[in-house]
C-alpha cells in the first residue's frame, strides 16, 4: 500500500488527483489513478502511483498533509516503510515503479491529501494531491 494515511483518507469518491511534483523531482512520468468513482460504505477503492526513476533512492521521508472537512492532519514516515507496504522494496531501483493501495470506504466528507516523498538528501521524489468526497 502507498501509505497508512491513504488507507484512512483514500476510500472516498475521487474528484481530483493532481501531480504536484516540481520539474526537478526524481520521479518522472508520474501518474495517479483512483478507481471506483462513487463507492458506498465498505466498497474498495484502489489508488495507483506509476512513475519512473533514473537514479536509485535508498531512503527518505514520506510526508502527508490532509484535511477532513477542513480539520488538518499531518504525518511523516520513513519512505522505505511506506513503499514496502506495496511490495516495492527499498532501495527503490532505477526503472518503473507501480505503487498500489486498496482500502474500503470508511469516512465521509471532503478530504484533501497532499503526499510528498523526499530522498535522504532532501530532494523531492514526487508530490501528489488528491481531493475526494463521498457520494
Amino acid at each position: 500500500m502507498i501509505a497508512a494515511i491513504l488507507l484512512f483518507f483514500m476510500p472516498l469518491v475521487a474528484s481530483q488527483a493532481i501531480v504536484c511534483s516540481s520539474p526537478n523531482a526524481l520521479a518522472t512520468d508520474f501518474t495517479i489513478t483512483v478507481s471506483n468513482a462513487k463507492p458506498t460504505k465498505g466498497e474498495n477503492v484502489t489508488t495507483v502511483f506509476d512513475f519512473n526513476l533514473n537514479t536509485p533512492v535508498t531512503g527518505g521521508i514520506a510526508r502527508y498533509a490532509a484535511t477532513l472537512n477542513g480539520f488538518p492532519y499531518t504525518s511523516t514516515a520513513p519512505l522505505c516503510d511506506e513503499v514496502a507496504k506495496s511490495g516495492d522494496p527499498c532501495p527503490l531501483a532505477v526503472g518503473h515503479h507501480h505503487q498500489e493501495s486498496v482500502s474500503a470506504a470508511t469516512t465521509s466528507g471532503k478530504i484533501v491529501v497532499k503526499i510528498t516523498w523526499s530522498s535522504e538528501t532532501g530532494q523531492e521524489i514526487l508530490c501528489a494531491q488528491i481531493t475526494t468526497k463521498t457520494a
